[in-house]
């Protein structure tokens, strides 16, 4: 591959050897990267700044087999408030992982580098719950696994404006992906029920940018139905159940609980 540029947000960062570090990068032209900064761990190193965990950074590369070399750097951001708050931390290494995870090595995603770096930056005085929940959503939006949130997954019908407004609880199936009719529900095996605000809720972050998503103001029952449907969909349909979502739940008292009701 050569040299090559890169804007890049740091989402992995592990000691090698005596002064180096392997890093796993998520770039706006590449997408995730897995590169090895040599010397970095030296303060003397000039690169160090440039690949702190979570910092926007711009970066020379050389392509290699296994692992890229950083030969470059230039931190754009740090995002250094980060180590002074463990749940922010949290927080932000939760929605790292889930990239990783969720993500192969070079396939472009720039839609997904601006979704981290508008994360990384609303965490500083976001709510840190709520903005983890937006991007999730937003997440499996980009990586193609968007819910059905207007039709019926199981009858393959629209449900009105009017219909949803009425309805006293919605049914969501996390297998089909979507929203099901009270009269699908009744034979559908596995689906959930939960609030008319959270469909709502859900609809709202799709279609707003997650720094104007952030600003809603919810209650901490359809907060909590949300971060089970999610945590839900991103098991089933991602195949993926974070080590630091855990840490994360465990940090808040135990997690989400048990916010819904199933057949």
């Amino acid at each position: 591959m050569g040299i090559y540029k890169a804007e890049a947000i740091v989402l992995r960062s592990m000691v090698y050897r005596e002064s180096d570090r392997i890093l796993t990068l998520f770039t706006r032209e590449a997408g995730k990267v897995s590169a090895i900064a040599k010397g970095v761990r030296k303060t003397t190193s000039r690169l160090r700044g440039a690949v702190q965990l979570f910092s926007h950074t711009r970066l020379v590369l050389y392509g290699g087999r296994s692992l890229d070399t950083v030969s470059q750097g230039e931190a754009e951001e740090d995002f250094s408030y980060l180590e002074q708050d463990l749940e922010r931390f949290a927080t932000a290494s939760y929605c790292a992982e889930l990239v990783d995870r969720l993500t192969p090595e070079r396939e472009p995603q720039p839609k997904l580098f601006f979704l981290m770096l508008s994360m990384l930056r609303a965490l500083k005085q976001g709510d840190l719950e709520l903005t983890a929940r937006v991007f999730e959503l937003k997440l499996l939006d980009i990586l193609g696994y968007r819910p059905s949130l207007t039709e019926c997954v199981v009858g393959n019908h629209q449900l009105s404006s009017a219909a949803r407004e009425g309805m006293q609880k919605v049914w969501f199936s996390i297998e089909r992906g979507g929203v099901v009719c009270p009269i699908c529900a009744k034979n559908c095996e596995g689906v959930l029920s939960f609030s008319p605000a959270t469909l709502g809720a859900m609809g709202y972050f799709l279609r707003s940018p997650l720094e104007q998503a952030i600003k809603a103001r919810l209650s901490s029952g359809v907060l909590r139905e949300l971060s089970i449907l999610l945590q839900g969909f991103l098991a089933y349909h991602g195949d993926v159940r974070p080590r630091s979502r855990y840490f994360l739940d465990t940090f808040r008292d135990g997690g989400a609980g048990n916010g819904y009701n199933k057949k």
